[in-house]
């Protein structure tokens, strides 16, 4: 099936959802689990997420199944430390076995003029008696806006609604949400903070960089560097209508993800019934962070969103 509107397209097969513009491909969403890389455990497949995120020059901005965290997949929203019917659930740290999440179908397909999107529909579960029940029923829908071709934009709105008769308690935690990990090729050592050129850097809405920033409460979070010596680079802006706007960030001190982490100001609950929406938007270019063109795109944002 294809859907397109203006220069953009959009196809779904049975595996995938991808939309392209003007030919080149912009993200494509994984309805089918991909096939675990060789020496990574099978537990650690996954469905209802975005890989790859490209540039506008073609570089594949996103990492899935890492070597050295095989459990971030991409561009991926997961809870961390979570409480279900008294029973730990973990739906980011695949390899405890305590949470799972799939997609579940197509909602929905849309073309408008200067835009196409989708919803799908993803199951959030966790163990009651030994067997998995739906804990979350999640809807995403993601919009790419038709750009000139030196950038790429798109928005992801994520509703989770708890589907039982008891809540799913998130206490304090540092890390957990909406969540993205970068190319391979930005992988740091442990405990270092040199910086050589096409090194990944990050940048806050406050100026912070990735040690300043990690805990922070900026507007947006812009990382960049170089991926097969070609500059790329992504700031992701979060909503000011989140809960807890602007929600805190964990930026990784080596490794090339972040997340925006609602639970670090403390605990919540998301009760039966009861909706659990955030907003983000993704500004992707080839070329180093602009602080001037993100700035721009923000204050746009940010007038949409109040």
């Amino acid at each position: 099936m294809t859907a397109r509107g203006g220069e953009l397209s959009l196809t779904e097969t049975n595996d995938t959802i991808r939309i392209s513009q003007r030919g080149k491909t912009v993200l494509e969403y994984v309805k089918t689990a991909k096939p675990v890389p060789a020496g990574i455990e099978k537990h650690f497949s996954r469905s209802g997420y975005i890989h790859p995120i490209y540039t506008p020059n073609g570089q594949e901005l996103t990492g899935d199944y890492p070597e050295d965290h095989a459990h971030q997949h991409a561009l991926f929203f997961a809870w961390t430390k979570a409480d279900y019917n008294g029973q730990e659930v973990d739906f980011w740290n695949q390899a405890k076995d305590l949470g799972r999440i799939e997609f579940r179908e197509v909602v929905g397909l849309k073309r408008e003029e200067q835009k196409v999107s989708f919803s799908v529909k993803h199951a959030f579960m966790g163990k009651v008696g030994g067997k998995w029940v739906d804990v979350l029923h999640e809807i995403w829908t993601v919009t790419v806006h038709q750009t000139p071709a030196d950038h790429f934009l798109f928005d992801i709105d994520s509703v989770q609604r708890c589907v039982t008769d008891k809540p799913l308690s998130l206490p304090k935690y540092h890390y957990g949400g909406m969540s993205i990990r970068g190319n391979y090729q930005w992988l740091k050592k442990e405990n270092d903070k040199s910086i050589k050129p096409g090194d990944l850097q990050f940048l806050t809405s406050d100026g912070k960089d990735r040690w300043e920033g990690n805990h922070t409460r900026p507007n947006w979070v812009a990382f960049s560097g170089r991926i097969d010596s070609q500059d790329a680079s992504a700031a992701i802006f979060c909503s000011p209508r989140n809960f807890r706007a602007p929600q805190p960030v964990r930026i990784h001190p080596n490794k090339p993800y972040f997340c925006f982490s609602p639970m670090v100001e403390g605990p919540f609950k998301i009760e039966p019934k009861e909706e659990y929406a955030s907003r983000y938007r993704y500004l992707v270019t080839s070329k180093a962070a602009d602080v001037g063109m993100i700035r721009k795109y923000w204050d746009e944002y940010a007038k949409t969103e109040k």
